[in-house]
């Protein structure tokens, strides 16, 4: 496009053509007028080396141009101009405008072909910084304007780029069509000038994304200014007289002057809006934390498929413990990553992540055979120890998980009821109604489905009668409160006595001090798990602690 740019300017530069081309074709002119005159005048050839200055003009100068130097070359060649210079025998005036009209055609179509080219290019140019639906200028017009204010100071305040991102496309695309999101651009991009009184321009910098740059005075009046735009943002918008939501996500990075690459303030203005969209904020100020978290997110993805072959992760088993009994119940299985760098890397750093990328079902496929294989291990040692494993909403969303889950069980030729799978509630709602489906077919094949971190989310309650569940594990939160809160007892009882009026069991996880455990059993609740009685093991300490709990059962 900077070709187009530059040939578009020496093209048709006006100035220039004025100061230095329009006195060079009448030089042109006046020596045809003297090479004809020269060589005997009209009737001999050298008349129509006029055609040359005259379709150059129509060429450099466009039709305007050719129709004026085509009707000066017929004038310049008409009645003074003789037809034969020896015999001094004058043109008929129908022969010296017969001329002048093809001078005047040839130039005008030129000119017009010239017109013609010069309007592309300048479509071209214009297109090049636009968007041709919403004409609102694209990424490469903020490039453009970025790199024109480098190295200016900005004796305002500073700069802010502002990233504006709709949340639920997918959604409004499969329920109204594509158009949808390019009439909501436009109705965003008419909020974000209403709410700004400077007349900034409003870029669209992806298809469903817009940008904005502006000067600041100071953070109190940008806060202003982002709670003004955010207020706007939450008014449903019209399509085809229907009043529409739209969830929106608002990133913005900061900035005294221009120093770096353009492209650079438009991704931290982009990493802002990631952590928006992660964490459901309506905006989100850059800060150079953001972007170191999100290159190691980024790396740790791309490591991780490798880290799988490499013998990187490995799993360890936590027990869960009966009330009453103490007796051991079962066990979860929990992933750990050694990483050879970067050390133990937790995995409520690296399975967040991997949950909203194609990775977890590598994640969840090693994680199965994994505890799959120990408990053939097990079995082969006379032990059989049900084992939970954490799943995802997005592995129930493949189309052959289940088949998959089962095929696995028969390749180890395990029982099925020694697997249990732990969903987390608040996943669920990803795609509540299939997720129920698809647990229900585990069900039906005698794996146990336990819900997890249970009284964080605030939707499935609608649904639990219809899940069809094995255990509820109470979140860790409200069990490391036990027993001085009495807020946290009220819910604690208050779950256990409704997984028990529904035929579950209850699992509270984090038990860590004998009181909450004591506290626990007083509440009737089923199964304990936490550092009271181990942290997670590996499959080695977790046989020599099992055969310590054997010996002093009576402990709890």
């Amino acid at each position: 496009m900077d070709q187009v740019r530059l040939l578009s300017e020496l093209f048709r530069n006006q100035k220039v053509l004025r100061k230095y081309l329009v006195p060079l074709l009448l030089i042109m002119m006046g020596a045809v007028y003297v090479i004809v005159l020269s060589t005997g005048g009209v009737k001999f050839v050298f008349s129509h080396s006029m055609y040359f200055p005259v379709l150059l003009a129509g060429l450099l100068l466009g039709s305007r141009g050719g129709l004026v130097f085509g009707v000066l070359g017929g004038l310049i060649l008409g009645p003074f101009m003789p037809l034969d210079v020896l015999t001094n025998e004058s043109q008929s005036t129908l022969n010296w405008l017969y001329r002048t009209i093809f001078f005047t055609l040839i130039g005008g179509l030129s000119g017009f072909a010239s017109d013609c080219a010069y309007s592309y290019l300048k479509h071209l140019k214009w297109i090049s910084k636009h968007d041709p639906i919403t004409k609102l200028p694209n990424r490469s017009a903020l490039f453009h304007q970025l790199s024109f204010l480098k190295g200016k100071e900005n004796t305002q305040g500073d700069f802010v780029l502002m990233v504006l991102s709709f949340d639920n496309v997918t959604e409004l695309k499969s329920a109204f069509g594509f158009s949808i999101i390019e009439e909501a651009i436009k109705q965003f991009a008419m909020r974000f000038k209403l709410a700004l009184p400077n007349n900034e321009l409003i870029y669209r910098t992806d298809s469903e994304q817009l940008a904005l740059l502006l000067r600041n005075q100071n953070p109190d009046e940008l806060n202003e200014q982002v709670e003004e735009l955010v207020n706007r943002f939450r008014l449903p918008f019209l399509f085809n007289g229907i009043p529409i939501h739209i969830d929106t996500r608002l990133g913005y990075v900061v900035f005294p002057h221009v120093i770096d690459s353009p492209d650079v303030y438009l991704q931290k203005a982009e990493a802002a809006l990631l952590v928006a969209t992660g964490k459901i904020q309506e905006s989100v100020v850059y800060n150079p934390a953001i972007g170191v978290t999100t290159k190691q997110n980024l790396r740790m993805l791309g490591e991780l498929k490798n880290a799988i072959g490499e013998g990187q992760l490995t799993m360890h088993y936590q027990p869960k413990i009966e009330f009453g009994t103490g007796k051991l119940h079962s066990v979860e299985a929990l992933m750990r990553w050694n990483h050879p760098k970067l050390g133990n890397i937790p995995p409520s750093i690296f399975i967040p992540r991997a949950e909203q990328s194609t990775l977890i079902q590598i994640v969840t496929e090693f994680a199965l055979d994994q505890a799959m294989a120990q408990l053939v291990l097990w079995k082969q040692e006379g032990l059989h120890i049900p084992t939970a494993v954490n799943i995802s909403t997005r592995n129930l969303l493949q189309p052959d998980f289940v088949e998959s889950v089962r095929d696995r069980l028969q390749s180890y030729n395990l029982n099925s009821n020694l697997l249990e799978l732990e969903i987390t509630e608040s996943t669920l709602m990803l795609d509540m109604n299939r997720s129920i489906r698809e647990l229900q077919k585990l069900s039906d094949h005698q794996i146990a489905i336990s819900l997890d971190d249970f009284g964080t989310g605030f939707s499935s309650l609608q649904y639990l009668h219809k899940l069809p569940l094995n255990y509820i594990k109470i979140d860790q939160s409200f069990i490391r409160k036990l027993p001085e809160d009495e807020g946290a007892i009220h819910i604690v009882e208050a779950a256990i006595m409704l997984a028990h009026k529904m035929g579950m069991k209850t699992v509270a996880e984090g038990v860590e001090t004998q009181e909450a455990y004591n506290c626990l059993g007083a509440l009737e609740c089923d199964i304990a798990q936490g550092y009271l009685f181990a942290k997670p093991l590996s499959a080695k300490d977790f046989s020599v602690w099992l055969t310590q709990h054997q010996k002093n059962l009576n402990k709890f």
